[in-house]
C-alpha cells in the first residue's frame, strides 16, 4: 500500500481497501492506548489518525456517489473511542463505541461502486501505484551463454540457478498464481455480503439499532454508582480510618467501692463491672432512649450530671462517658461527695479523695 495515497483527496477506494485502512486505524488507537496508558498523549496519536480516517471515508463516499456527509458516521465514533479511553473508565462504553464504529465502517463498505474505472490494490486515481513484487519479477534476466565443451558441464548448475531465481521471484510476488484466485474468492465473498445486506436492509438496520440501544443502556447503567457498592466502599473507608486512627491513651485510677475513672484526653468516663449481657447501648443523651436509671449521674448532695451515652461492653464492662465540659466539676466531686449512683448501683466514695490523687492526670483537676 503507497503512503502517498493515503492522503488524495480526489481518487476513490473501494469496499475492502476502505475496510482494512479504517480496522488499522482503529487497531493502531487501541495499541497506543494499552502501550501510552489513558493519558493526553492519545490525543496526539488521534490527531494523526483522524485525517487518514476521514480522507479514506471521503474517497469511498465518493466511489459509491454518497454525500461526504455520511464521514460523520466514521469520525463520530473514533472521537468518542478516543474520549473514552483517555477520560472514561468503562469497558462497556468503549465497547459499544467499538461496534459502533466496525457497524458504520461496515455499512460504508458494503456500499455499491459507481465507478467504472480500474482499481490497483482497491484505490483509484491520479497517484501511481506501483506493485513491487511484480516490478521485482519483472526484470529481465540475462541468460548465460556456454560454450559447446561446457555446456554439459554447466547445465545443471545453470539449470538449478535457473529454479532457485524463479523461486525467489514467486515468493517474493507472493505465490503469484495463486493469489489472484485468493483475491477472486475474496471478491466473491464480500460481493455476496453486499447483495445481500443491500436486500435486507430494513432488518439489518433494526437488528443494528437494537444492538446499539441495549449495548449504550447497559453502557448507561455500569456508569451509575452502586448504593451496595458506595456503602461498603465507606465502610471500608471508615474501618482502615480507625485502623489508622492512633489509639487514645487511657488513664485509670481505680477507687475503693470497686468501680474506675478513665481518661481519654479530656474525657471522663465511669466503669464498672458485673453486667452480662451481648454489647449494646443503655443509654443515649443524643436520642434520650434507653435505661433511665441510667440518665443521670447523682451525688449524695443532690448535684446530677447528664452521661452522654453508657454501655455495655463484650467484657462485662459497663462505661458511662460525660462530656469534657463536666470532667473537671465530676472529679471534684467524687473526691469531695459521700456516695454517688447511676444505672441503679450506689457507690461508696470513702477515700476516693486518696486514690484520685495518686495519679497525676486526675490531681490537675483537684
Amino acid at each position: 500500500m503507497q503512503f502517498s495515497a493515503l492522503f488524495c483527496l480526489v481518487g476513490r477506494d473501494n469496499g475492502q481497501r476502505f475496510a482494512v485502512i479504517s480496522g488499522l486505524i482503529f487497531f493502531v488507537l487501541l495499541l497506543a492506548a494499552v502501550i501510552l496508558g489513558s493519558t493526553a498523549a492519545l490525543y496526539v496519536v488521534g490527531i494523526l489518525l483522524l485525517p487518514i480516517l476521514g480522507l479514506t471515508s471521503y474517497r469511498r463516499l465518493r466511489d459509491s456517489g454518497k454525500t461526504p456527509r455520511l464521514i460523520a458516521l466514521t469520525l463520530a465514533p473514533f472521537i468518542l473511542v478516543l474520549l473514552t479511553l483517555v477520560h472514561i473508565d468503562s469497558v462497556m462504553l468503549l465497547l459499544t463505541f467499538m461496534v459502533f464504529a466496525a457497524l458504520a465502517i461496515g455499512y460504508i463498505a458494503i456500499l455499491p461502486s459507481i465507478s467504472k474505472a480500474s482499481y490497483r490494490q482497491g484505490y483509484s486515481g491520479p497517484i501511481k501505484i506501483v506493485d513491487r513484487a511484480a516490478a521485482k519479477g519483472s526484470r529481465v534476466r540475462v541468460e548465460p551463454t556456454l560454450t559447446a565443451s561446457e555446456s554439459h558441464q554447466e547445465a545443471a548448475t545453470t539449470t538449478f540457478s535457473n529454479s532457485e531465481t524463479d523461486f525467489e521471484a514467486g515468493f517474493a510476488n507472493g505465490s503469484a498464481t495463486d493469489s489472484p484466485a485468493q483475491e477472486a474468492s475474496l471478491s466473491s465473498s464480500f460481493i455476496k455480503i453486499q447483495r445481500w445486506l443491500m436486500a435486507n436492509q430494513k432488518m439489518a438496520f433494526s437488528g443494528v439499532a437494537a444492538l446499539l440501544v441495549c449495548m449504550l443502556l447497559l453502557s448507561v447503567w455500569s456508569l451509575i454508582p452502586n448504593d451496595d457498592a458506595s456503602a461498603a466502599e465507606q465502610a471500608t473507608t471508615e474501618i482502615e480510618t480507625l485502623v489508622k486512627a492512633p489509639a487514645v491513651e487511657r488513664k485509670m485510677t481505680t477507687l475503693p467501692d470497686g468501680f474506675s475513672l478513665v481518661l481519654e484526653d479530656d474525657v471522663l468516663i465511669v466503669r464498672w463491672l458485673g453486667e452480662t449481657g451481648s454489647p449494646t447501648t443503655l443509654w443515649s443523651l443524643a436520642t434520650a432512649k434507653g435505661d433511665r436509671t441510667c440518665a443521670a449521674l447523682k451525688f449524695n448532695n443532690g448535684t446530677e450530671y447528664r452521661p452522654v451515652e453508657v454501655s455495655l461492653l463484650a467484657d462485662t464492662g459497663t462505661e458511662a462517658r460525660f462530656s469534657p465540659l463536666d470532667t473537671e466539676a465530676i472529679i471534684v466531686d467524687m473526691a469531695r461527695r459521700g456516695n454517688v449512683s447511676l444505672c441503679g448501683y450506689n457507690f461508696s466514695l470513702k477515700g476516693s479523695q486518696a486514690a484520685i490523687g495518686k495519679v497525676a492526670a486526675f490531681a490537675t483537676y483537684l
